[in-house]
């Protein structure tokens, strides 16, 4: 269940009673209609029958210039406490409490809870998205040649999942870079979502064959990922981000994939990247 309740743009605390006190699970979020682009909040809460306030733990001094804000609160609360700082600009906030109750008898084996992957919850909440970029026989990487691809983030950070690499070639060197400059041109890639119900439009925007000044900052510090096969046998490099390692990219962001043919004669190479938009935990 979610209650929400209107907030004022004021740099004065401002304390939220909250009607699912008992709940035990809470998902606070702080939303925007339209961003302030500047400030940062802090959100406290305070237990029943305690006077004291105590942040929210990854809530104190946060930046809210997204729009879009979400942390959990574990146990039963009382009111919540927000304090806007150096707030410029933004409209139409509000704060959520998203609360569940536990089922009776859960913790002395009288009922029981469904879990499932993140994954499989991402994409029924229409957030789990994929991109493909193909240099097919068509449009070959040639030998000494550099490809890249530009993907940027905008509102919401992103969590890579999985990252496939098809390629018929004797050697490519992979590369990845944040905060490149000068880029221009390329071909606008489709970002698919896996949700044909109720799908959640992307904020992630991509581009392959872009061109660059500078390429940014080399992840993993400058070290490459090299893939070793055969310019006659096709290869494909299976997910090189084992489960639950996933690489997190902060919001507002550019980056570079830069894809070189080390090897002698041509490549042909299909970059397959699949990711969820949005905080690092889900609503309950």
């Amino acid at each position: 269940m979610a209650n929400s309740y209107p907030l004022d743009l004021v740099a004065t605390p401002q304390v939220v009673p909250l009607s699912g006190a008992t709940g035990p699970f809470h998902n606070i979020i702080l939303s925007f209609d339209t961003a302030p682009s500047a400030g940062t909040v802090l959100v406290e809460y305070r237990n029943l029958g305690n006077p004291a306030w105590q942040p929210l733990s990854h809530a104190n001094g946060v930046s809210i210039t997204s729009g879009f804000f979400q942390v959990r609160l574990d146990g039963t609360a009382a009111a919540l406490r927000v304090t806007f700082s150096g707030l410029v600009g933004g409209a139409g906030a509000r704060i959520w409490d998203d609360f569940r109750e536990v089922p009776t008898g859960l913790f002395t084996g009288l009922a029981a809870i469904t879990t499932q992957p993140y994954t499989e919850a991402n994409v029924k909440n229409g957030l789990q998205f994929n991109l493909r970029a193909a240099w097919p026989l068509s449009d070959v990487i040639s030998a000494g040649t550099t490809r890249k691809i530009w993907f940027k983030t905008n509102a919401k950070p992103v969590i890579i999942k999985l990252r496939e690499v098809q390629y018929l070639a004797e050697e490519l060197v992979l590369r990845l870079f944040q905060g490149p400059t000068g880029v221009t041109g390329g071909t606008d890639l489709t970002v698919h979502n896996y949700n044909a119900v109720n799908p959640v439009a992307t904020t992630v925007l991509a581009k392959k064959n872009v061109t660059t000044t500078t390429d940014g900052t080399q992840f993993d510090g400058a070290d490459p990922e090299y893939f070793f096969g055969s310019s006659n046998d096709p290869q494909r490099q299976a997910s090189s981000i084992p489960q639950g390692r996933e690489r997190i990219l902060p919001a507002n962001t550019e980056f570079i994939v830069s894809i070189n043919n080390s090897g002698s004669g041509n490549a042909r190479v299909q970059y397959f990247l699949d990711w969820y938009e949005g905080g690092t935990d889900l609503p309950l």
